[in-house]
């Protein structure tokens, strides 16, 4: 049977009517976006995002030091799932305060930022998302300010220590990075505070870098995340804020500091990891109420190459409950 015009037309209005009420549902609904600046810890502009109605109950702490909150956020997004978040581009990056200043730009620094921001938000306490190095900055937050801390989940962290973890990544790195390719990357950091284009030169440097997270380098298409989506200032100037800050750390080693620490404590990474091979296990045995989640058949980026196991296990931790496969001390 042919379908006339009308009837057509009519089928067309009722599928369009149909979408509206599914997208108006809250199954369906985005959360709402709010985006602005505070003040930092010295009158440093800080550029935020807030991901979900009402004061946030949860903060994100983006890798780095040097990137902004499009490290990580796009792909981990799922994360925030039943609660709102904060998200900030740390000083001297993405869209806050160009800050040049090594002396500006050290650790404690961007502790006594996310100390502001927490009160200019009115929050009393808050669960602390931490991405690689936003892992090293959650705990030395939450061993300054235990108070305001509710549980910590660390994904794919930074380096627990620098000897003997931090010496031995970046050997690994370095191992599975073919030597010409390792050379380019060289030659594009020391361009890039110069980089007439400096975000054609970060997304060949994050194309060449990224191979070694992947324990199927062929899932590296799949990450959502842009390390280059900043202004060319703060492009041009993360190199002087990743060597300011680890710089500031000296030979650091996180465990003494949160050994007291008694908030739960969740720490993920990928059971095929070839770069933090011991790592994720020091971080784990240094809190006393921690556990270590694996996730299998993926790499340093679980949540984009296994999604399906990583997100329902972490949305459970943020939600008060260990995840199943969560290993004890």
């Amino acid at each position: 049977m042919t379908m006339s015009w009308f009837d057509a037309r009519s089928l067309a209005f009722a599928i369009a009517g149909l979408i509206l009420v599914l997208a108006a549902s809250p199954a369906f609904a985005q959360p709402p976006v709010r985006d602005g600046y505070a003040r930092g810890a010295d009158g440093v502009r800080l550029h935020y995002r807030i991901v979900g109605p009402g004061t946030p109950s949860a903060v994100f702490l983006h890798g780095g030091p040097g990137l902004h909150m499009g490290n990580g956020w796009p792909d981990l997004a799922g994360l925030g799932e039943g609660r709102t978040v904060l998200l900030y581009d740390q000083r001297g990056g993405g869209r806050s305060d160009i800050v040049t200043d090594p002396a500006r730009l050290t650790a404690e620094d961007h502790v006594r930022d996310l100390e502001a921001l927490r009160q200019h938000f009115g929050i009393g306490k808050m669960t602390l998302i931490g991405y690689s190095w936003g892992t090293g900055l959650a705990a030395l937050y939450a061993a300054k300010y235990p108070d305001h801390v509710d549980r910590l989940l660390l994904l794919s962290p930074m380096p627990p220590a620098k000897t003997p973890f931090a010496a031995d990544r970046a050997l690994r790195e370095r191992a599975l990075t073919p030597a010409a390719e390792l050379s380019r990357m060289e030659a594009l950091d020391r361009a890039m505070p110069d980089a007439a284009d400096p975000v054609a030169t970060c997304r060949e440097l994050d194309r060449l870098g990224y191979g070694p997270y992947f324990a199927d380098p062929g899932k590296l298409a799949l990450m959502k995340g842009e390390n280059c989506d900043a202004p060319p200032a703060a492009l041009r100037n993360s190199g002087t804020v990743y060597a300011a800050t680890i710089g500031s750390l000296g030979d650091w080693d996180f465990r003494p500091l949160v050994r007291g620490l008694r908030v739960p404590v969740l720490v993920v990474e990928g059971a095929d990891s070839q770069i933090a091979v011991g790592s994720p296990q020091a971080w784990s045995d240094a809190f006393p109420n921690a556990r270590l989640l694996l996730i299998p058949h993926a790499g340093h980026m679980p949540h984009i190459e296994q999604p399906d196991a990583f997100f329902p296990a972490a949305r459970a931790f943020l939600s008060g409950r260990w995840p199943e496969g969560a290993i004890g001390h």
